[in-house]
């Protein structure tokens, strides 16, 4: 039961950095997302 529990101890921590990882990659991909917009209304404005 020990080493049951100690496994489930281990697969939560896994799931813990993927999930960390997840929200990292979210980030990063919001921060290429306004970046991009940020990029458009900068061409937009020169357009104009």
């Amino acid at each position: 039961e020990t080493s049951l529990n100690m496994a489930t101890s281990q697969e939560n921590n896994e799931i813990n950095n993927i999930t960390l990882a997840e929200k990292d990659l979210i980030s990063s991909v919001d921060e290429v997302m306004n970046s991009i917009e940020n990029d458009a209304s900068a061409i937009k404005n020169l357009a104009t």
